[in-house]
């Protein structure tokens, strides 16, 4: 289901941009103005203005899905493009929990929120750490489109708590980033235990399969 989602969004999202389509513009730009707006909503975590936040974190997300297809129609595509494109997610994943742990910082939040970081670097590390190892399948629902999503869906959700409950308006983030720790571990436990026995028959060097 998952993959058939994305698959449809991605045919939309490659009609829609293909007329704006250029070689002389770079994919990296996209991926680096991702990264700024992703810094946006860092900030706004950080003031508490949730909704803002949640919004620049779901145009983050939106610019980041342009970048690899904006490449393959242009034919930029390259495996240093790809590696810059995980690694900028890597940053953007951590300026916005930077601002959540900046507002929460003298909550018991703050301790959630440092799972919840843990959980999603895992996430990403293990399936990278894996797939350079040998052939593994990937598991989990808690990727990086699920994570940003429930984030936002958390910060949306601060409006009509905010009607009800002005006092306890940021619950609906609490609960998401609650979620959030949860679910990531226990993908990343999951993907862990998947790759062992993907990997039990792999044969290499033990010192070349525990470089770094």
């Amino acid at each position: 289901m998952r993959n058939r989602l994305l698959k449809t969004y991605y045919s939309l999202i490659e009609g829609l941009i293909r007329p704006f389509a250029r070689p002389t513009m770079s994919p990296h730009v996209v991926s680096l103005v991702s990264l700024v707006v992703s810094c946006a909503a860092g900030f706004f975590y950080a003031l508490g203005i949730f909704v803002w936040g949640g919004i620049m974190l779901l145009l983050s997300g939106f610019l980041d899905t342009l970048d690899g297809t904006f490449a393959r129609l242009t034919g930029q595509s390259s495996r240093f493009g790809a590696l810059l494109d995980s690694t900028l997610d890597r940053y953007a994943d951590f300026t916005v929990f930077a601002g959540l742990l900046v507002f929460y910082r003298y909550h018991w939040m703050f301790f959630i929120i440092i799972l919840a970081i843990l959980g999603s670097f895992m996430v990403s590390y293990i399936k990278a750490r894996a797939e350079s190892l040998g052939e593994t399948r990937v598991v989990g629902l808690m990727q990086r489109p699920e994570r940003v999503l429930l984030i936002v869906a958390g910060s949306i959700l601060t409006v009509p708590a905010s009607w009800y409950a002005p006092h306890c308006h940021d619950f609906p983030v609490a609960a998401a980033l609650c979620l959030l720790a949860v679910l990531t571990n226990t993908t990343a436990l999951r993907r862990l235990l998947t790759a062992k026995a993907d990997l039990s028959n792999d044969k290499e060097p033990l010192g070349k399969m525990r470089e770094k």
